[in-house]
């Protein structure tokens, strides 16, 4: 099959076209097609992408994908089986997996997905080109098509490994995954990490059209409506995928206007005046409720409880002061309010505390309970996340 080598003049990680010829050219042998192709590379000087300068043609590659050389094997070995484990304590670190519905695009023999299904009990699905890996797929106990989804299901977690790279037309893509996830859904990255230019970079390979850094990958995602929740690097030697550097990265669906959109300034203030609302509007209720008979302290005396001196219509409260562990504090006053020491709680004895930190702060509920305290505990981090406020005295 012919292939059309069109050029390829816009960068499709940041859409400029301030392209260079980046001075290399490779010869690749196709086993699969027994054929010899020549590709040169071009590099973004805005952003540093470095792909294919010249596309051989979706037909061209569907061609030889469904006519992989790649080996798949259905029983996985003991490298794939510890690779699976690894992206899959990075994925369930940051996501919830048990009975969740979990997709894999490019799913090769299923060895990741089975681990899921075995480890949490996921409704797992493949979107697979290739013929003889689609045999070794359907093999799988478990494993669903998905063609042979229920119409409208929409995938929890929609995992691509190293994927991306292969791919073409990125923005029509990652818009086909987006419409197949659900609105709170998690999208799994991995591919070969090219941030740095050194011995651990993955050599030019010919299904390689895209060599991605961290930065590029972000920078994608960003323009096309995700945020980055996560990242890990890795250097695995006897990685099944690659020995040399891994990125993976976790996004999530955003509202954020793309880089570049002058509405990210209303965006940003629209995001810090609900939250104002809920730290500050939240701490002003409960001071309406609790009264002026309730003796309160801020804990420590940082930059929250001075907003929330400076902010919050704190007149009715009745704040007996600002404990803190920093001698350098001591005696001063912030907004009319004196600061204590930590210590000084046990002969005060305060109804609530509030603690204004999103730092120690078990450590400091554990120092309470040391102390003795029977207050009632509201924590800044919990009005600010909407959680509920009051918490007992004891972690």
């Amino acid at each position: 099959m012919p292939h059309c080598h069109t050029p390829v003049h816009q960068c499709r990680v940041c859409l400029s076209n301030r392209i260079l010829d980046a001075g290399v050219t490779k010869r690749y042998h196709l086993m699969n097609l027994n054929e010899t192709v020549e590709i040169g590379y071009a590099v973004c000087q805005d952003c540093h992408f470095l792909f294919h300068a010249n596309y051989v043609g979706d037909a061209y590659l569907d061609h030889y994908y469904r006519n992989s050389p790649m080996l798949r094997r259905k029983a996985p070995t003991p490298y794939e089986l510890d690779q699976n484990a690894r992206q899959a304590a990075f994925l369930s670190r940051y996501t919830h997996l048990q009975n969740q519905h979990i997709l894999e695009i490019g799913a090769h023999a299923g060895a990741f997905l089975v681990h899921l299904q075995q480890t949490y009990q996921a409704q797992t699905y493949y979107d697979e080109l290739s013929e003889e890996a689609c045999a070794i797929l359907r093999a799988q106990p478990g494993l669903q098509d998905l063609r042979d989804a229920p119409a409208g299901t929409r995938m929890n977690v929609i995992v691509l490994r190293h994927i991306l790279e292969h791919i073409h037309d990125l923005d029509s893509f990652l818009t086909r995954v987006r419409s197949l996830l659900a609105d709170d859904g998690t999208l799994f990255i991995e591919t070969p990490d090219w941030s740095h230019l050194d011995a651990l970079t993955d050599p030019l390979i010919f299904e390689h059209l895209n060599q991605f850094s961290t930065h590029q990958l972000t920078l994608l995602l960003r323009r096309l409506g995700w945020n980055c929740a996560a990242i890990e690097k890795s250097v695995f030697p006897d990685d099944p995928a690659t020995p040399n550097r891994v990125q993976r990265l976790l996004f999530r669906p955003t509202a954020l206007p793309p880089p570049g959109d002058a509405r990210i300034a209303a965006s940003t203030a629209q995001f810090f005046t609900h939250y104002h609302r809920r730290l500050f509007g939240a701490l002003e209720d409960l001071v309406t409720a609790w009264g002026p008979e309730k003796r309160i302290a801020f804990y420590p005396a940082s930059h929250l409880s001075f907003s929330a001196l400076l902010e919050a219509r704190l007149e009715a409260a009745n704040i007996i002061g600002l404990y803190d562990i920093d001698e350098k504090k001591h005696g001063r006053e912030v907004c009319g309010v004196r600061v204590y020491p930590a210590d000084a709680l046990r002969e005060h004895r305060p109804d609530v505390i509030v603690l204004f930190t999103m730092a120690y702060e078990r450590e400091i509920r554990e120092s309470f309970a040391r102390m003795g305290l029977t207050a009632e505990l509201v924590s800044a981090t919990a009005l600010a996340r909407s959680d509920l406020p009051a918490s007992p005295a004891r972690p």
